[in-house]
């Protein structure tokens, strides 16, 4: 018994040792993104024949498998993707990366949230 707590005691001095020297991790916020259809959105057209319509899913595709997108739902005439990001600049930048907003396809607000409730969906 003596020496599995001083393994156990070993192993944890080495863990916090290891965490001390490590590089400060920049924490992530989370941020909701809403979207809707922008200017150049035609109305004639189904969302597949929008320009830049499979660019905007891939560019989605992408940050999901980056674990970037937290969730992504629709609702009405909008969508809503929660955005995990270091800053609202990264959290920007990742959304006008989208080729479907810089051509106006669809526009965005986005908003910082301050979660109180943690859990997981």
């Amino acid at each position: 018994m003596k020496s599995l707590v001083a393994g156990w005691l070993a192993v944890a001095t080495f863990g916090a040792a290891a965490q001390a020297s490590a590089p400060p991790v920049p924490a992530e916020k989370l941020f909701a993104v809403e979207i809707r259809t922008g200017p150049a959105w035609q109305a004639d057209k189904p969302p597949q024949a929008q320009t830049h319509f499979r660019e905007h899913s891939a560019h989605l595709s992408k940050l999901r498998a980056e674990g970037r997108i937290v969730v992504g739902a629709r609702y009405g005439e909008k969508g809503l993707i929660v955005l995990r990001a270091a800053s609202v600049e990264a959290a920007r930048a990742a959304i006008d990366d989208d080729p479907s907003m810089r051509a106006g396809t669809f526009v965005y607000e986005l908003h910082e949230m301050r979660v109180f409730y943690r859990g997981s969906l």
